[in-house]
This record gives C-alpha cells, structure tokens and sequence, in this order.
C-alpha cells in the first residue's frame, strides 16, 4: 500500500508593524513549517527536494495570517485531490482527482498527487496588505499595492520500481536472454521463455541493467546455480546439477529521507537455464582445502576438494587417495578414513584423515581410481600433487573490526570502529589532511580484499609541517583474548600505480618481538598481496596493534602515495 506523506504549511508572518501591532501577533510572529520530511527546518533544507513515490500525494496546509489572496501552482503531472478519500485508497488515488481544477487551487488545504517522475514543485504565492518575510524570503511589492510572497517546496518523484537484466556466456560475447522493463514474465508458466542449453560445470553472467525508480541494490536467486543468491551487479553463476532452471531478480531502494519508504519488486527472468551433460574431462577444480574440523585440537582432520560437475553417490573410494604430508624432518603419507560427498554441495569431495594435518605443512592430495563418476556418467580423470590449502583460523574476533566494516562518524577514529590516528606533530588532525580537506588514513568503501571497505593513505611523501610519523592504533588485540602462544600477524596492501610506499613500522603490545619493520616487499602495483610477521606471548595479548606510518621507514619515497590495508589477521602457528 502506499504510504502518506503529510505535508504541513504553518505561515506565521513576519509583518512590519508599529507596537501595538506587535503586542496583537505576539504568539505567532515565528514562520514555521512543518513536515516529517525536512526535521530541521531552516533556509538550506527548504532547498532541498522531497523525496516521494510517484502516485502518492503530500497534503499542505496554509494557515498564514493576514492573507488577502493565496494561490498554489503546481507543474505538469501533478494533480489536486479532493478532500473525500481516506487511506485505504492510497492504493489508486486516481479516482479522487478534482477534476474541476487544474494546475491552480485557491484553497487553504491541498491534496497534490504525483504522477511523473522528477523534480517537481508546489508553489505557493500569498498576498497581504503588508511587507512579510519567511526563511529569508522577502515578499515583494505589487502594483495593486500588495506584497506578494512566494514560496517553493521542491519534490523529487521516484518511479516504481521495474528490474531489467541479460544473460550471457562467461565472457560476455553473446547474450542468451534479456529481461525488459515492459516484461514481467511468471516462473509458474515458462512455456514462451527462452531456452538456453548449457554443460555442466559451465557457467553464465546475469546482469542487474534496472536503472527505472533508482533502485541501490539488488538479490539474485539461481534456482540450481552456484551460488544460489547474490547481491552482485554482475554475477557469475556456475551449474553443476543436470536439470532446468529459472533465475529471479529483487531490485530493491532504501528508504530515502521520511517520505519515501523503502520499496522491491521481483520478476523472472524469461529464459531457461538447461543443464546438459558435459562433453569435457571430469577433473579436480582448483587447489584442495582444509576444513575446520572444530574440536578445538591444532590442525585438522578435514580436507576437501571440488570437481567441475556434481558427483554420483559412491562409496569405498578411501584407499584411491593419497595425502602427503612434509614439515622439517617429516615426510609421511596420512591415511584416508572416509571420503564423502559433502552435505552442503554435491561438487565436493570431504575427506577424513587419521590424523590431523598442520598449519605449517605441506600438504599434497593425489587420487588413482575409477570409482568416482558424475551423475552425466563422466569419471573423474586422475590427478597427482595437488596442493592442499592450509587452515589458517584469524584470531581477530569480528567484534574487533579487522577489516574496517563497521564504520563510525569520528576523523580521529579515521571512521572506523576501535581505530585512533595520532599524528607526530602535536597531534593535531589538521596536519593529517590533504589540501581538498581528506584525512591522510582514512576509512574507504572503494576498496576491499575482504568485506566492502578497507583503510586508505592517501598523502604526500616525505610528511611535511613537522610530522615525521603517523600512528595509527587500535583495540584490536585486547578484544579479541588470544591465548599465550606462536602466532602470524597478517595484512593485505594494495598499491595504486604510480607509488612506492616501503614499510610500515608495526608494534604488537605484549609481543615478542614488540616491534618489527613489515616491508611490502610488493609483487607489483595494482594487486592485493599479504604481509606478515610472526611473534610470540607468553600470557594474554592485551594492549594495541600500532602501524607507525615513517619518513625514515621510506627514505627516498616521494610525492603522492596511495594504497590500501585490510584483512588483518593473527594466525596461530601450528609446529610440528
């Protein structure tokens, strides 16, 4: 149902007056307006636009004192109601349109429906016998004699929402199907969809193209895709299970301002996804991976690995397997006690181990048989060496905010919760800022190895005014309790072109070694890498991770340097 957007005119006029005059308006000499949409109503917000849905309407009121005339004007695709509707009628208020009034309305109340998408506006123009003045406004004298005031609410109509999409091959050379905005096919009847035939383990790109009442963000559902949702743009959707699919779209809008409320609207796309079976090589995808086996002991028992369609229900596969194990003065192979399918995804293989691997092996998965089959009746070709990815549990608890999620409202937290700057120059945050008012490290959505937003320096090499140094400090260890023991503390950097920032000074409170110079030692620009050192505590890490930012860390780095931080993590390290 649409929702009521209430708009309440309160003129309280200013007049030039003698004192008795004044004595008589002493109660109403303050020009007010009210409305749930402006909640600080002053000269700069009365110039901002009302957001508003269109078809919905604002009712405005004029209660001024000492009118002689008043006239409202409205612009082209809006309409005045008559007062005779009542709320559950929002849902079509073309009924209750006055038809004996156009753009003009004399009335002290008016209902105005808006039918057109953008910027609008209600003018309202009042007349007295007297110079009057409202946020700033002066009115203005007429030759009749009369001073006339104008005043404009400006409106910003949204349209409904109406989702658009296409899909395509992996590469984005053909397009299979498109969604209009004149569509809005049902799932229930797919008879006129298009049919797109596609091999298992292949994969294809959905595009979100709704541009139609603004919308901000978006969910996919991918009826037998991997992954099932997304929230992505662009989302690549891989189909292992043989079968016919359909994909639907939400395009949704925030909430904007108090007048317009959040809105979504979903359709289907009208194309078939036909899974067929695959003409290429069953195979292993990618590197296996170890698993967290929760039972709180170092190392896992758990390892897993994907094959590019999904696998027929097998049994008696274990002693196919061969998992090497290698550390210092080590080399053994571990025995496979169960291999399974996994619960949560029929692409994958888990496998059970006697005995736990560690952190800091090296791990190799290798496989000889036959019994391994996908339900499009392919074997799974053998395979020899294949590394196994360590477990690597990050210590950090979320709470601490280890890559800059949760952001605050606070330059000296540089906007992200439980961070503090110091600067090496009296500590004043203006020497921390660049010339167009930005912080040298601050919080940043453009960027992000990890979640949607990491930790930005953006500045000028060497540090000038004094500043030989920027620390940047936080809460980070202390929250997160991590017990005596060897660990790895690791970030992730990325370099902008054009800069080559050495190292950050980096302290852990509590730690062995307490400081430590962690250089890039970058691969190159543009790219995500990870930086690490290890340390050692003997009780509770309490106190602060501190990243010292230096000019003797990075002689002869000059002019501006951009690059990113995220994904802090404190891993535990495993011997063996």
């Amino acid at each position: 149902m649409k929702k009521y957007s209430l708009i309440l005119l309160l003129f309280s006029i200013l007049i030039s007056c003698d004192k008795d005059d004044a004595e008589i308006l002493s109660d109403n000499t303050k020009p007010q307006l009210f409305t749930p949409s402006i909640f600080d109503l002053n000269e700069t917000s009365i110039e901002n636009a009302v957001p508003i849905a269109i078809n919905n309407f604002s009712s405005i009121s004029d209660v001024s004192q000492g009118v002689v005339s008043r006239t409202w004007l409205l612009q082209e695709g809006s309409r005045y109601l008559l007062p005779t509707f009542e709320r559950q009628d929002s849902l079509n208020l073309a009924p209750f349109i006055d038809p004996d009034l156009g753009l003009t309305n004399g009335n002290e109340v008016v209902h105005v429906l808006f039918q057109k998408e953008g910027e609008t506006t209600v003018n309202l123009k009042n007349r007295f016998n007297k110079p009057v003045s409202f946020l700033g406004n002066d009115a203005v004298q007429k030759g009749n004699g009369l001073w006339e005031l104008s005043t404009t609410i400006m409106y910003d109509v949204y349209a409904n929402l109406n989702a658009e999409a296409s899909v395509s091959n992996e590469d984005e050379t053909e397009v299979f199907g498109i969604l209009t905005a004149s569509q809005n096919p049902s799932e229930d009847n797919t008879s006129g969809f298009t049919t797109v035939n596609i091999e298992a383990g292949s994969s294809l790109i959905f595009s979100d193209l709704t541009t139609i009442g603004r919308p901000d963000g978006r969910m996919w559902e991918f009826d037998g895709g991997t992954p099932q949702t997304g929230e992505e743009e662009k989302q690549l959707v891989t189909y292992n299970k043989l079968g016919n699919y359909t994909v639907n779209i939400t395009s949704t809008r925030n909430k904007r301002g108090n007048s317009l409320n959040a809105q979504e609207q979903t359709k289907t796309i009208p194309l078939l996804v036909n899974v067929i079976p695959s003409t290429q090589p069953y195979i292993i995808s990618g590197n296996a991976m170890s698993l967290n086996d929760d039972d709180g002991i170092a190392g896992t028992n758990i390892i897993s690995f994907r094959v590019n369609g999904e696998i027929e229900p097998f049994t008696g596969a274990e002693s196919n397997f061969t998992v090497n194990v290698k550390n210092v003065g080590f080399d053994q192979n571990f025995t496979v006690n169960s291999a399974k399918i996994s619960s949560g995804d029929a692409t994958v293989i888990e496998l059970t181990l006697s005995q736990p691997i560690l952190n800091s092996d090296t791990v190799t998965l290798s496989y000889n048989g036959d019994s391994i089959t996908s339900i499009d009746s392919r074997t799974l070709t053998t395979f020899t060496g294949i590394p196994v990815d360590a477990l690597n549990l990050n210590l950090f608890s979320n709470a601490s905010n280890p890559s800059f999620e949760n952001a605050v409202d606070n330059d000296r937290n540089v906007n992200s919760q439980g961070y503090n700057l110091f600067v090496g120059a009296g500590n004043n945050l203006d020497n921390a800022r660049n010339a167009d008012g930005s912080l040298f490290i601050d919080r940043s959505t453009e960027m992000s190895s990890d979640g949607n937003a990491s930790l930005k320096f953006n500045a000028i090499m060497p540090f000038e005014n004094g500043i030989g140094f920027l620390s940047l400090s936080n809460t980070i260890l202390s929250n997160s309790a991590i017990p005596p023991g060897d660990y790895k503390l690791t970030f992730d950097v990325f370099i902008e072109d054009g800069s080559d920032f050495d190292a950050i000074f980096s302290v852990i409170q509590q730690g062995t070694p307490r400081t430590e110079l962690a250089p890039f030692n970058a691969p190159g620009t543009g790219q995500w890498f990870t930086v690490e050192r290890n340390f050692s505590n003997a009780n509770t890490l309490d106190g602060n991770l501190i990243f010292n930012f230096r000019n003797q860390d990075n002689v002869g780095v000059a002019g501006r340097q951009v690059f990113y931080i995220d994904n802090l993590q404190i891993i535990d390290l495993e011997p063996r």
